[in-house]
């Protein structure tokens, strides 16, 4: 028994490398199904499901029991942690330590893995038709032209003329018939140098991927999809969401519209799955359509969520990002997703984002699912909905306090985009109802020496307008504002000099504890501070020398300050 391990792309023929040969996916299949061979895919983990073998999670469970060594998923279904190629091949040899031998076939070059042997494939190839290997080919596979084209061109013809085909191929001697539609690899193939052109069809019913070389197809014909048996069955839609990706100028919007309203009003009834990806593509390239495929793609989204449904919302994200009207009359539906923990959330919330920052008016009605979007487990779900309402905010404050202990939460967060977002939301609260921004000083406070200086400045500004309300609560925290107006950011010193001067007045001695600080800030670059500060002396009685504030008066280049430090003099004699 050998291990044999494969990538997938540049290696087995479904992605083949542009200049070289690759193993057929039959023989992968061969060894792992009836040779009693282990075969495992290391690369790419859509040989999985391409060839029925185990990958990278089941090699970790088998080793440990469990696969907690990966992490969590999130919600696009990846790990937090991955093993290195190198590391997979490791514990193949550590679950199999008596094979006969150990190969590794990939486009990278593993030979430096002790314990494998590694080969490219089109090296591998050759070995195994030479017998040098100790690996046998299965008997299906040779590449003498029977077939019935003659040529690969003569079935390139063929497929420029539909989108949809009944296609007759032979396989280990038997005679199969599907209804298929062409796809290219992601990468570009040619011939392979030591046999005929593979063509690559997915079937129309299971959405089966495989490649047929040119000896064993016997007969391929397009079939118009309106001669479909059902125009609302899977082979239509995937007939029309073919031609739509292909020549979207060549789609007859009538009939396009027609099929997807139908999907749309039985959606219980028709292949939900391929109906809802006609429905993605017209988003995405029929712009005469999209209003309908917009309309059709929320009525086709599943009760439970898929990847494929994830999908469409995220391809509703990308047409608003372009246009956010696309969306306007589905405030409601987006509202309902983004108030619930799914796999929906985070995509309905970032589509509701993109209406708030372009018309905060049309999601007025989306503020309480907002505000459970920003509490949500995940930081995305939380990042884009934090966006929204401070969007919103910046037009309709009242319409965002309810959501204001939401956003006191999201100030915690972080993430720097998450708190610069809640405290601009607040702010805006705050300069409106003062009272929904009193509770959150004390948390407000400990940014002061955040080390993102957006959110140090949004902090000291918001400060700076709850004095404004409220002085005897803000004056309380005068050392640590005081304490901005050494800040390397110009922003923070300068909103700290207004945040002391609002609320100097309920405490001047508290103004009178910060002279060093303020005697230093009459030298600071900002003009804005050098003034504050000067008010800020002459309110609060500071006891600064007169000559400093002289020197400012004769000497400083901005006018208001000069105004300013005079007027200081005055009240301290």
């Amino acid at each position: 028994m050998y291990v044999l391990a494969f990538d997938r792309d540049w290696t087995v023929d479904l992605n083949p490398h542009p200049r070289w040969e690759a193993v057929p996916l039959e023989w992968v299949r061969y060894w792992a199904h009836e040779a009693g061979h282990e075969v495992w895919a290391i690369g790419n983990q859509d040989l999985v499901e391409d060839a029925d073998i185990a990958g990278t999670v089941e090699s970790i469970r088998r080793r440990d029991g469990h696969v907690d060594a990966l992490g969590e998923q999130d919600e696009y279904g990846y790990y937090e942690w991955w093993p290195e190629r190198e590391e997979r091949l490791r514990i193949l040899l550590e679950l199999f330590p008596n094979a006969e031998g150990y190969i590794a076939v990939d486009d990278l070059d593993l030979g430096h893995v002790d314990g494998w042997e590694h080969f490219h494939a089109w090296n591998f190839v050759e070995y195994v038709r030479q017998g040098e290997l100790g690996l046998s080919a299965p008997p299906s596979t040779g590449l003498s032209p029977d077939g019935g084209f003659e040529s690969g061109d003569a079935v390139r013809e063929v497929l420029a003329d539909g989108y949809v085909f009944e296609l007759t191929h032979r396989t280990d001697g038997e005679q199969k018939t599907h209804l298929v539609t062409h796809f290219e690899p992601d990468r570009p193939s040619m011939t392979p140098l030591k046999g005929p052109p593979a063509f690559w069809f997915e079937t129309v019913g299971n959405d089966e991927r495989f490649s047929v070389r040119l000896p064993e197809i016997e007969a391929l014909q397009p079939v118009p999809y309106d001669r479909l048996a059902d125009p609302l069955a899977g082979a239509a839609f995937a007939a029309v969401r073919k031609q739509l990706e292909e020549d979207p100028a060549s789609v007859d919007e009538e009939l396009l519209r027609t099929m997807l309203s139908d999907a749309a009003a039985d959606a219980a009834s028709v292949d939900r799955r391929k109906a809802l990806r006609l429905a993605m593509t017209a988003v995405k390239h029929c712009d005469d359509s999209r209003e309908v495929a917009v309309d059709a793609t929320f009525d086709l989204l599943a009760d439970e969520p898929s990847a494929l449904d994830r999908a469409a919302l995220q391809a509703l994200h990308e047409a608003a990002t372009d246009d956010p009207t696309v969306l306007k009359d589905h405030v409601g539906d987006l509202s309902a997703y983004a108030s619930q923990d799914s796999m929906y959330q985070a995509a309905a919330t970032h589509c509701l984002m993109e209406l708030a920052e372009a018309d905060p008016t049309r999601v007025l009605d989306a503020v309480p699912a907002l505000e459970a979007a920003a509490t949500a487990e995940t930081e995305a779900t939380q990042s884009y909905a934090v966006y929204a309402l401070s969007s919103i905010a910046a037009k309709y404050p009242e319409e965002v306090f309810p959501a204001r202990d939401a956003l006191i939460e999201a100030m915690q967060n972080e993430d720097e985009t998450t708190q610069t977002n809640a405290l601009a939301a607040l702010g805006k609260i705050a300069s409106n109802y003062p009272d929904a921004a009193e509770p959150i000083v004390d948390e407000l406070v400990p940014l002061l020496d955040d080390d993102a200086k957006r959110v140090r400045n949004n902090a000291v500004g918001l400060l700076g307008d709850l004095a404004q309300e409220y002085p005897p609560i803000v004056i309380e925290y005068a050392d640590r504002i005081a304490s901005r107006l050494d800040d390397n950011n110009i922003q923070a010193r300068v909103n700290a000099s207004i945040a002391l001067q609002r609320a100097g007045e309920a405490d001047p001695a508290a103004i009178r504890a910060q002279q060093n600080r303020l005697e230093a800030a009459l030298e600071d670059p900002s003009p804005e501070v050098r003034a504050n500060v000067c008010s800020l002396i002459g309110n609060a009685n500071v006891s600064v020398p007169i000559e400093t504030l002289e020197e400012v008066k004769e000497n400083d280049l901005d006018e208001t300050v000069r105004d300013r430090a005079a007027w200081a003099i005055s009240r301290l004699n």
